[in-house]
């Protein structure tokens, strides 16, 4: 057995042996603990923050404070009064029994380490789980400090000592061993797509995402002030890290596209022309994995420019790169998580609609679609065709789809169903981690 391997199996075995203590947990104890670590995690969160940014070189510090705080404190106001153990509900005389399911591997990004790290464990922890984490290796700092800040918590609310582990010593090898090792009961990825493929292949069952590259349809008779203003405070948040943030505005109308983009201006977004919009392609995209390239990711407008050979003022919110085409005859519209944004003029609705429907399949399928609108019809429209998970109207994309200006539930893993070649298309929550029991009642008479 090698040294990996040996380590694994270990801290799995630690893991079993604390969910057997986790399984004799009450109701009340659980909400303890995760009262706990939503406290710790609260108070750690501008600290973790300034860890992550130091660490990974991504994003901004002020908006990764603002992850922490929703990662514990959101998440666990929407769980918090749930009840995780025993009975849950009964409906049609079928009672609904709540169970742990197990050891819980995990792999966490760099662009959202501490904030992921912080998330999952309340959620593992609330259904009476035990994890393991896999950080992403150039967040390696930051993550094991996140998930030491819930594990102190947690253990001084009594939760048994290895109900949160992670490895020490990052490595793919070391992530594989973990996902497939036999005593683990289910795995949750996060990351890029080759990490969540595997973990698919892992022989057990998994959570995973895949890529957002979300398009935002305007249509002509939007509110196009609120449009902006929602595009910017989604897009810009934290450098455009999040996959759920906008990625293509498409316009469905030339006077339209006109008057937004000179609001855009006015708002501190800078207009790429032909020639700088060339220059970023050639610095945006590891195009043979096909993917936004690492340099890139979350960085500045300004980091971004100059990396492209060219500069752009300091008080620059975002690019915005004109599209000739959505799909592979232009790079420009994929998925690029930064402040990076493209956009389509199309000539009708029709068009537009389907351009952003080609945005999805060509790297977003089943994740995040947007669309503005003052017109109820046209959004139900663009919905039944969009192929999403998640169809926002008039909301920033961001605020939306974490459930701050909407109704969906918190959460940091978003599944993308069978077009994005998931499991499920969900918010991932804690409910997604418990085993249901079903016990049925006789309600019916033999005939």
């Amino acid at each position: 057995m090698s040294e990996v391997m040996q380590e694994i199996d270990q801290m799995v075995t630690r893991a079993q042996k604390a969910l057997g203590v986790m399984k004799t947990f009450s109701q009340e104890q659980v909400d303890k603990i995760t009262e706990a670590m939503c406290k710790a995690g609260v108070e750690a969160g501008q600290t973790l923050a300034e860890m992550a940014v130091e660490e990974t070189g991504i994003g901004k510090v002020e908006d990764k404070a603002v992850k922490n705080y929703f990662a514990s404190q959101v998440t666990y106001d929407q769980m918090k009064n749930e009840t995780s153990v025993g009975i849950v509900d009964e409906k049609n005389g079928v009672i609904h029994i709540a169970e742990p399911f197990g050891v819980v591997a995990a792999v966490t990004p760099t662009t959202n380490p501490t904030a992921t790290t912080l998330s999952k464990a309340l959620m593992s922890l609330k259904g009476r789980n035990v994890i393991i984490f896999a950080f992403h290796p150039r967040a390696q700092k930051c993550s094991s400090a996140a998930a030491q800040v819930m594990l102190d918590a947690a253990v001084a609310a009594g939760a048994p000592a290895d109900c949160i582990q992670w490895i020490g010593n990052p490595s793919v090898e070391a992530t594989n061993m973990l996902m497939k090792h036999p005593g683990i009961a289910i795995v949750i990825a996060t990351g890029g797509g080759a990490m969540v493929k595997a973990a698919y292949s892992s022989g057990h069952p998994a959570l995973g995402v895949g890529p957002g590259n979300v398009p935002v349809y305007v249509e002509r008779s939007a509110d196009l002030d609120m449009a902006v203003n929602n595009i910017i405070a989604s897009k810009t948040f934290d450098n455009g890290t999040l996959c759920l943030t906008e990625q293509s505005v498409i316009f469905d109308d030339e006077d339209t596209a006109r008057k937004m983009l000179g609001i855009f201006k006015e708002r501190g977004a800078y207009l790429c022309d032909q020639v700088e919009k060339a220059k970023l392609e050639a610095v945006m995209f590891d195009k043979e994995k096909g993917v936004a390239s690492g340099a890139i990711v979350g960085q500045s407008p300004q980091k971004i420019a100059r990396l492209a050979g060219f500069s752009v003022p300091d008080d620059i919110r975002l690019l915005l790169v004109p599209l000739s085409a959505i799909g592979t005859d232009d790079w420009m519209s994929h998925e690029k998580l930064s402040p990076v944004l493209g956009w389509y003029l199309a000539p009708d609705k029709d068009t537009a609609i389907q351009a952003a429907v080609d945005q999805l399949e060509f790297g977003g399928a089943g994740h995040t679609a947007v669309a503005f609108s003052g017109s109820e019809e046209i959004l139900e429209e663009y919905a039944l065709k969009v192929p999403a998970g998640r169809v926002i109207w008039n909301q920033p994309s961001l605020h939306a789809v974490v459930g701050l200006t909407s109704g969906l539930t918190a959460s940091f893993t978003l599944g993308c169903g069978a077009r994005g070649g998931n499991i499920t298309s969900e918010n991932v929550t804690y409910k997604n981690l418990l085993n249901i029991k079903r016990v049925a009642r006789r309600i019916k008479e033999d005939e």
